[in-house]
């Protein structure tokens, strides 16, 4: 019988791996980002593109136009979609997703934001430039407190315009030089259905997009309670789902600042 390869060598501590989720989990603390398959069908893509496409229309037209959003960098933005209609609760309730969040983050995370991004053929994109989801900090933590999962509703790849990571950046408090961040940078490739789940500090961008079609993703982002929410969904949402424990906590309604002492204490009897 053949010897089996040795794959390893003076290693006397080893994480193990409880199941396929932990990859994953592994993955997002080592390099930042991993990609994982949604379940969701070809069908429910489709029907999610026509309604970001739909929306992404109505928004633009309530924004002033396309130039005027493009002034604001919000142009080929949807704000907060779940809000406009509620197919996209799916996206954010993502089971495998969920379960990376409570792994990472730990059971109480909030939806800080959800939000569809359309990457168009042969334009320009402000999301172009590389950012963190948490914008303007330089500061890392020992655990993440923020994690994005980006659901992918076209093909991700160099010619769609796919997102473009720095691995392991989430780990620094500084962006690296120029250079080093073109030497490092890599375009995820993922198939239409994946989510692409990466730590909210990694640093990332749009790829061009040199396909005759626009690239559309979902993108989702979820934190520590501490974190406010871009939008107030409690508000957006005008206290639907509010009465579903579940969704209540991860849509902030558990979270919300109270206006009151009076309200504070309240809450805190309604959870004895």
């Amino acid at each position: 019988m053949a010897k089996q390869a040795q794959t390893q060598y003076g290693i006397s501590e080893q994480r193990s791996a409880v199941d396929r989720i932990d990859v994953h989990v592994q993955e997002i603390q080592i390099a930042g980002f991993t990609v994982v398959e949604s379940g969701f069908t070809r069908m429910q893509l489709s029907d999610w593109r026509d309604r970001v496409d739909s929306l992404l229309e109505r928004q633009t037209a309530e924004g002033g136009g396309r130039s005027e959003l493009a002034q604001i960098q919000e142009a080929d933005v949807v704000r907060c979609p779940l809000a406009y209609d509620e197919s996209f609760l799916a996206v954010a309730t993502n089971e495998v997703v969920i379960e990376i969040c409570r792994r990472l983050v730990g059971d109480y995370h909030v939806l800080m934001q959800q939000n569809a991004v359309v990457n168009p053929a042969n334009q320009g994109h402000h999301q172009r430039a590389y950012h963190r989801d948490l914008p303007y900090q330089h500061w890392v933590s020992s655990r993440p407190l923020s994690v994005s999962a980006l659901l992918c509703l076209d093909a991700f790849s160099r010619e769609t315009g796919g997102t473009c990571v720095v691995p392991g950046t989430h780990k620094i408090e500084y962006f690296p030089s120029d250079e080093c961040a073109q030497r490092l940078e890599r375009t995820v490739e993922a198939d239409a259905g994946c989510f692409l789940v990466f730590d909210s500090m990694l640093y990332h961008r749009a790829g061009s997009n040199s396909s005759p079609h626009p690239r559309r993703a979902i993108n989702n982002v979820y934190t520590i309670p501490l974190i406010k929410q871009q939008i107030s969904l409690p508000a957006a949402l005008n206290g639907k789902w509010s009465d579903d424990p579940k969704l209540s906590r991860l849509l902030g309604y558990e979270s919300e600042p109270a206006r009151s002492v009076e309200e504070f204490r309240s809450r805190r009897r309604s959870r004895r």
